[in-house]
């Protein structure tokens, strides 16, 4: 058996088993039974990370580093079983500040992956007005999230409120570069950047009203089932390219050129 061929046996077998962890993460989010939940959850993006390396063989690219980032933050919030078994302030300290910077990093990665693909110059001179109306509803959004965050008397210091104000600000920019990134290229590749970060902001938005508001079932599920979705469509656009987009972009560049 070759090696070619025992890699991609070797990924099949670790790609059912990542299936099947999410279903029983979904499952075990449903029936409510949260050791259950964090157990099966925090394996997931570490497995999914190793599962890219293993086919791409890439260590690299921003897009690489967003999921190592957020497989170590999965990691350290896996040590929130734990906290369950034992309270403990330094794993709370550990799960907040540690988890949060991994997510910020990660997210902040996923942001460069997407940048540095998009010609603001261009995008900036072609559709003014749509990136000021999209600053304007990323402040409001990142103002709306935080207050709510810090209403619900969740955040006990400064340095608590400067991180929920960064994540989330972090997240809206995301989502803001994805949507000029599909504007800019208008593929499949960018539309799945686009719902991937839509269901990022989404499940972020409905996670501060599970943490702070109400910790309904079905709040905790819609957000599980949004944030797999986020990552399977992210790790779908990874095998892709942006080739069908440029050669649609040196055509429109063409006929423009060719009209003056």
């Amino acid at each position: 058996m070759s090696k070619n061929s025992v890699i991609i046996k070797k990924a099949k077998l670790l790609g059912s088993f990542i299936v099947i962890l999410t279903i029983a993460f979904i499952s075990f989010q449903i029936l409510d039974l949260d050791i259950a939940t964090e157990m099966v959850r925090f394996p997931i993006v570490p497995l999914l990370t190793y599962l890219y390396v293993l086919k791409s063989k890439d260590t690299k690219s921003f897009f690489f580093w967003f999921l190592c980032f957020y497989a170590i933050g999965e990691l350290l919030a896996g040590i929130g079983i734990l906290y369950y078994i034992n309270e403990s302030e330094f794993i709370d300290y550990l799960q907040f500040y540690g988890g949060n910077l991994c997510f910020i990093l990660s997210y902040s990665s996923l942001f460069l992956e997407i940048n540095k693909n998009v010609r603001l110059n261009k995008i900036i001179k072609r559709f003014p007005i749509h990136l000021i109306v999209l600053i304007a509803l990323d402040v409001y959004s990142v103002i709306l999230v935080s207050d709510i965050s810090l209403k619900s008397g969740y955040l006990s210091s400064t340095l608590d409120f400067v991180i929920e104000i960064v994540y989330n600000t972090v997240i809206m920019l995301l989502l803001t570069m994805a949507l000029v990134n599909y504007i800019s290229r208008d593929s499949k590749k960018a539309m799945n950047l686009l719902i991937g970060s839509l269901c990022i902001v989404f499940s972020e938005v409905i996670q501060v009203a599970y943490f702070y508001v109400s910790e309904r079932i079905v709040l905790g599920v819609v957000y599980s089932v949004l944030l797999v979705l986020a990552f399977t469509l992210f790790y779908i656009q990874s095998s892709m390219s942006y080739m069908k987009a440029k050669k649609q972009e040196i055509r429109r560049e063409r006929l423009e050129n060719a009209k003056l």
